[in-house]
This record gives structure tokens, C-alpha cells and sequence, in this order.
């Protein structure tokens, strides 16, 4: 652990902001709510709950970067927010209602980070949706078939393989709620039937006869804690919330990949992998979106590789702490755009601008007809239009063996009906491939992900400037930039 707190104060570290999306109004202190709250107290940073029954989003100004939220948990105050530097914890009664889902959904259009996002949760809530993950990354996991009517049934209950006993599951559901063990042919009719007349969705599942299994939280594709589940005498489920006892197990090289490939299969950025091993055979059970952290786990530092256990208890402290570190924060942009797309340049009009993901630059490239540096003054020409610019810095950008020394303009874009202020443009009169050449940096304030085999998705079609606006492009990253 002294190597992580050493890592954790070399970095650069923000003080986040964190909210906590969730059903329940309930603070007490052994539910992951309290633990949050009293985590964030302890390391000074701001944390508020959002219950989805009570608050509204009543601004959401995406381009400045802020939300406001009224009535966040009943108590009648409004909280402003940073995007940027807020982290969402997402609990799973958010999933149930279409007022959670788009309170999930604001937030995360809105840039914050969210542990989980929309797809991640979607995908570990449904128990169907997360063995086609399994199954499509040849992930081990326990047969499952999916029965929406009395026809399927006997054709789903072959397809695992045709034994008693079996499992019943609701396609939804945790602390092993909605989870039924039957053993011939009757009972398992009988269960189905009554589970329908609620309206459920159903899956069957072959059995594993299991003395315990093990949850395993990752994050951010590093293994965080793993705790064994010992299932109690008188049930097969090994839930803590069902009584199942719970201890720190420390695993070893294979558990630690197949959980690992299981937790990049959900999408998720933090999520509990369950795993049991039968006959020396690893076997995925299920990944949850909204782990509980109230067991007794075997920690790991998640700073190094590979991975050593460690003594440090406080997951959630360590989770925090590691947060707090802007390169481990993932922010997921469910907009796609095409690798081409049209932007226009307040003042000169509307330019073809290829969007690159490899553009690790301190400005977007632009190539110009003219270009003159006069002092802190920038003079340009493009298309006969003439323009005059404060000189913001240089941009060195380094091609092979030579450097292109590039003065860098602030500038206003329009890109998707949304305007942004303060865009950084290094203006060129060197031959290019690409007249436009937007950054990563600028990406991000687009809030979109990029389609390598589309263009124009999110734009009309802009026809190419000249013959050096070409379709792919190279332009290393950026070694400096000076004022």
C-alpha cells in the first residue's frame, strides 16, 4: 500500500466531485451509499446523493462544462456540478424506471464519468445480455438459455444440457433474489409459471454444485479486492445478503485472466466478477454492475504489474484516491461521429475537417494560403478572407526528422449545433494531407467517439478543398508548445 500512496502523490491529483444515482434514500452506514458519504468525508471531497424519485435536472450547459440539480435528495437544495471533475456512482435501482435511466443518461451526455455508464449497467443487469458477452470472448460460463414462452421451455432445458437439477433465474436481479433451484421436470414448470404470472423475464441455467464462489471487483481493468462467498448449509446461493459467510481469498494467475477478460467483456469500468472453479475448470457466474463492498476482502495494489495482495482494507478510500487522478478517469461519448465531418470557423465558414484520434497535439492543425507572425499578432489568409489573431503560443509538432513550428490561435467553432468557444487552431502554409485536423483534445469537448469507417454522420457533406485533403493523414505528436 505505501507504494500506491507514493504513486498517488506524485500524480496530479483533482478534487473530485462525487454523486451517488440511486433509488433509495437510505444513508445507513453498511449500505455502499454510507460508505461513500463517509469515505469522501474522510478524504475532504464533496459527495451528494441523487435519488431518482426526488431530483431534477433543471440546466444542463454541456459546452460550459456544468449541471445543475434540484431537489437532489428531497431536502429542497440545488447542487451545481463540474463535469469534468465529477465521478457518478451508479446503483442499480437507477435501472428499474425510465426516470432513472434518464437521469444516467443526462449525466453522462453532460461528461461526467460514470462508474457505470449506461451500456456497462444495461449489460451486467441482464443476466441474458452478459452470457452473449461471455460466450462471444469464449468466456466459461455456466450453460444459459433464455425462455420467453411454455414452447421453449423443453427446447431451452436440452440445450443445457438436459439434466436435474437446474437454475431459474429472472433475467434481472441481485443479492439472489429471483433465483430458484429445481429438480425435475414438475417443480421446474411449476416455478416458471408462477415467476411469469409477475411478469418476469426468465432464464434457465445449468446447475453447479458449488461449496463456495468468489466476487472479485475490478476497475479500470485492474483487479482491485476478491473475497470468498461460502454458501450457507441450508442454501445453494452463496449471497452474502442470503446469509453466506465471507472471507479474503487471494487468487491465482489463471482466475486473475479469465476475470479479468470477463470484466472487458461487459464494457464496464468497475464491476464484481463472480467465479466458482469446478473441477479445476474456471467458470464465470455473473458480473455485477453495483457491487456491494460490505465483505471481507483480500485487497491487490492496482498500481503495479503484475498485481501483489496488499493489507489496505478501505476499498473504497483506495477507489477514491485512485479516481482523483484525471488519467484514470474514462469518459464514454455514446454520440458516434464519422472520420470526416464538416465544422465551420466562426469568421471564415465551413471547412472538411478530418477527426483524429491520434492527434495528440496542443492545437488542431489548419492549413492557410498566408500566414505572418508580427510580435504577439497573428495575420492569416484562407480562400481570399484576410484575419488577424492574438498569438496564443507555438504548437512544434515533429514530422520525422524535421519540426513545423505552428502559431496557435484561439478561435470559435460550430460543430453539431453546438458552439465552442476557445478552440486552439496551429495554423500552417505547409503541404498537408488534411486542411482541418482536429485533436484529441478537441474531440473531447465534442463528446463524440469516432467511426473509422464512416464520414459524415454527424454533418452535411463538404467536398474537398484542394488535392492535399486527402482520406488518412499522418502528423506524430506534438513534442512542446512555448508563449
Amino acid at each position: 500500500m505505501d507504494n500506491f500512496k507514493s504513486f498517488i502523490t506524485e500524480q496530479v491529483r483533482d478534487k473530485i466531485t462525487v454523486l451517488i444515482l440511486t433509488k433509495s434514500k437510505s444513508k445507513k452506514p453498511e449500505l455502499v451509499t454510507g460508505k461513500l458519504l463517509k469515505a469522501c468525508a474522510d478524504l475532504g471531497l464533496p459527495c451528494h446523493r441523487v435519488v431518482i424519485t426526488e431530483a431534477w435536472i433543471s440546466d444542463n450547459d454541456i459546452e460550459k462544462g456544468s449541471v445543475t440539480i434540484k431537489n437532489n435528495d428531497g431536502s429542497e437544495k440545488d447542487i451545481k456540478i463540474e463535469t469534468s471533475n465529477t465521478v457518478v456512482f451508479v446503483r442499480a435501482g437507477v435501472l428499474q424506471n425510465e426516470v432513472g435511466l434518464a437521469l444516467l443518461g443526462t449525466l453522462q451526455n453532460a461528461g461526467c464519468m460514470m462508474i457505470n455508464d449506461r451500456d456497462g449497467m444495461l449489460t451486467c443487469n441482464n443476466k441474458m445480455s452478459a452470457y452473449t458477452s461471455f460466450e462471444r470472448n469464449n468466456i466459461k460460463t455456466p450453460r444459459t438459455s433464455l425462455i420467453n414462452n411454455e414452447k421453449s421451455v423443453l427446447d431451452a432445458h436440452k440445450r443445457i444440457g438436459g439434466n436435474f437439477p437446474v437454475i431459474i433465474k429472472t433475467v434481472t436481479g441481485t443479492q439472489g433474489i429471483g433465483v430458484s433451484k429445481v429438480n425435475d421436470m414438475e417443480s421446474m414448470m411449476s416455478v416458471i409459471q408462477s415467476l411469469w404470472k409477475f411478469g418476469a423475464s426468465l432464464i434457465i441455467q445449468e446447475f453447479l454444485e458449488l461449496k463456495f464462489d468468489v466476487r472479485t471487483i475490478v476497475i479500470n481493468g485492474r483487479i482491485l479486492a476478491s473475497t470468498k462467498r461460502i454458501k450457507p448449509k441450508k442454501d445453494f446461493r452463496s449471497n452474502r445478503h442470503m446469509g453466506a459467510d465471507t472471507e479474503p481469498y487471494t487468487l491465482n494467475d489463471k482466475e486473475k485472466e479469465e476475470i479479468l477478460s470477463a470484466a472487458r467483456a461487459t464494457g464496464a469500468y468497475m464491476v464484481g466478477v463472480d467465479h466458482a472453479v469446478v473441477k479445476d475448470e474456471i467458470f464465470i457466474l455473473e458480473c455485477n454492475g453495483s457491487p456491494g463492498l460490505g465483505s471481507k476482502y483480500q485487497n491487490y495494489d492496482i498500481t503495479n504489474v503484475p498485481q501483489t495482495p496488499t493489507k489496505e482494507e478501505d476499498i473504497l478510500k483506495v477507489i477514491l484516491e485512485y479516481l482523483q487522478n484525471p488519467i484514470h478517469r474514462r469518459f464514454d461519448f455514446n454520440q458516434e461521429a464519422g472520420y470526416h465531418e464538416t465544422v465551420e470557423i466562426v469568421g471564415y465558414g465551413l471547412v472538411r475537417a478530418k477527426f483524429d484520434t491520434g492527434n495528440g497535439t496542443n492545437a488542431s492543425m489548419f492549413v492557410v494560403d498566408k500566414l505572418e507572425v508580427d510580435g504577439k499578432i497573428v495575420k492569416w489568409e484562407k480562400g481570399g478572407k484576410k484575419f488577424t489573431n492574438k498569438l496564443i503560443g507555438i504548437s512544434k509538432p515533429e514530422h520525422v526528422v524535421t519540426i513545423d513550428e505552428r502559431p496557435i490561435i484561439s478561435t470559435k467553432v460550430i460543430f453539431n449545433n453546438m458552439i465552442y468557444d476557445n478552440i486552439l487552431l496551429g495554423l500552417t502554409t505547409k503541404d498537408a494531407r488534411s486542411t482541418l485536423l482536429i485533436n484529441r483534445n478537441t474531440l473531447t469537448r465534442f463528446k463524440v467517439s469516432v467511426n473509422p469507417t464512416r464520414k459524415f454522420v454527424l454533418s452535411n457533406y463538404k467536398e474537398k478543398e484542394d488535392n492535399n485533403d486527402a482520406t488518412s493523414i499522418v502528423d506524430p505528436p506534438e513534442t512542446t508548445i512555448t508563449t
